[in-house]
C-alpha cells in the first residue's frame, strides 16, 4: 500500500503549494512517468514485431526446404532417382 502524504509542498508556478502525493509523487510526476513507460513499451512492442517477423521468416524457410527435400526423396523413390 503506498504511503499518502495529504501535505507534501511543491511549488507551482511559483506558489508553494500543498498537494496529496503517494509515495513522494504528485499527480503530475506519476503521470509524467506513466507516460513514459507507455512509450517505452510501445518501443518494445515494435522490437518484438521486428524479432517475430524474422522468427516466422526462419520457419517459413526450414518448412520450405523440408518440402523441398520431401518432394526430392518421394521424386527418387519413384523413378529411381
Amino acid at each position: 500500500m503506498p504511503h499518502i502524504d495529504r501535505n507534501s509542498v511543491r511549488i507551482i508556478n511559483g506558489t508553494a503549494l500543498k498537494v496529496i502525493t503517494a509515495d513522494g509523487m504528485d499527480r503530475t510526476q506519476i503521470n509524467t512517468h506513466l507516460h513514459y513507460l507507455n512509450v517505452e513499451m510501445d518501443k518494445l512492442r515494435a522490437k518484438q514485431a521486428v524479432l517475430i517477423a524474422r522468427r516466422d521468416a526462419i520457419d517459413h524457410e526450414c518448412e520450405m526446404l523440408e518440402r523441398a527435400d520431401a518432394a526430392e526423396d518421394l521424386f527418387a523413390e519413384m523413378f529411381g532417382g
